[in-house]
């Protein structure tokens, strides 16, 4: 027999996460932490109908899903992962169940534990995910470091989120081809690049930003806050299989979860998996080129008001 929300209440629902689930200093009015020599924090918010369907995946995926893009932010500021506090909007009719399974997936990381949060009650499923981050006694990376001569890199292929939505969208799995099925799967299990934040340390990086709107987006970001230029060749640019048709797209559509990083002139290069795509240099702006010619990208990136 199916059980709702609605059957148990707010407080029966909270009760049964803090049973079944890992969920530290989660019974008292905050969270208590130990102290953080260098705490970064960030914020990421998803709503049903507007960043997915649950019907896209099984729900400790998705909640995997959710978890790992806001964490995305700490590991492009050269962090690591201390704690995450989810406020939840749930609609009445919801499924216990399903609900189980989506905090199964919020609480998987072990680095990563839930320390609290809010339900509320809303007409739409929400997540509102705040990740804490540690930087010990390193330097946090900062999009405001990258210096004129500088090499523009990206951590591995882009593309993954070029039309996984729609096809996900149909609510037809099984209908899809095995390349859509191997699109749709990497597209839903994105990871943050903690693993290679030693790597660019080791190569003397200091500026590092997330894919999660796009390349060009994340170019402009760096542009504006470092106050320098910054030219791509789009040749250069490692695409996902699927994608390499249509390589201007799939550096726009972001939720790449990539990172995107400057090296200074001279740095040791970072190693395999890594791609040089770029230079910064002096002035203030962003050029596309394809094989020397420059060229136009249309669209920059996601915009939530577009």
């Amino acid at each position: 027999m199916k059980r709702y929300l609605r059957d148990i209440g707010e407080h029966g629902f909270i009760r049964a996460i803090r049973d079944r689930f890992p969920m530290a200093s989660a019974g008292d009015d905050a969270a208590v932490l130990s102290s953080l020599t260098t705490p970064l924090v960030s914020t990421d918010s998803f709503f049903e109908g507007t960043h997915f369907q649950r019907w896209w995946t099984t729900p400790d995926k998705l909640a995997v899903r959710l978890l790992e893009a806001t964490l995305s932010d700490i590991a492009a500021m050269g962090g690591e992962p201390v704690s995450v506090v989810s406020a939840v909007m749930l609609p009445p009719e919801m499924e216990l169940d399903w609900l189980m399974e989506f905090y199964r997936g919020l609480t998987s990381r072990s680095d990563c534990p839930v320390v609290g949060g809010e339900t509320i009650r809303g007409d739409v499923f929400g997540v509102t995910l705040t990740v804490i981050g540690e930087c010990g006694t390193k330097k946090p990376f900062l999009r405001s470091a990258v210096e004129p001569g500088d090499t523009i890199w990206v951590s591995g292929p882009l593309g993954r989120s070029l039309n996984s939505p729609e096809l996900l969208e149909t609510g037809r799995y099984e209908e899809l081809t095995v390349i859509e099925k191997e699109q749709t799967e990497l597209f839903l299990a994105p990871k943050a690049r903690f693993d290679v934040v030693p790597i660019l340390r080791n190569c003397g990086a200091e500026a590092v930003i997330d894919i999660s709107d796009g390349l060009f987006s994340e170019c402009e970001h760096l542009v504006r806050e470092s106050g320098v230029g910054i030219t791509v060749e789009l040749e250069k640019v490692p695409i996902v299989p699927y994608a390499k048709g249509d390589t201007v797209a799939a550096c726009s559509a972001g939720e790449d979860f990539e990172l995107l990083f400057a090296l200074p002139a001279g740095a040791s290069p970072p190693g395999d998996g890594f791609h040089n795509v770029g230079i910064a240099g002096y002035g203030k702006g962003f050029v596309l080129t394809n094989c020397g010619k420059q060229i136009q990208t249309g669209s920059q990136g996601y915009d939530h008001f577009s």
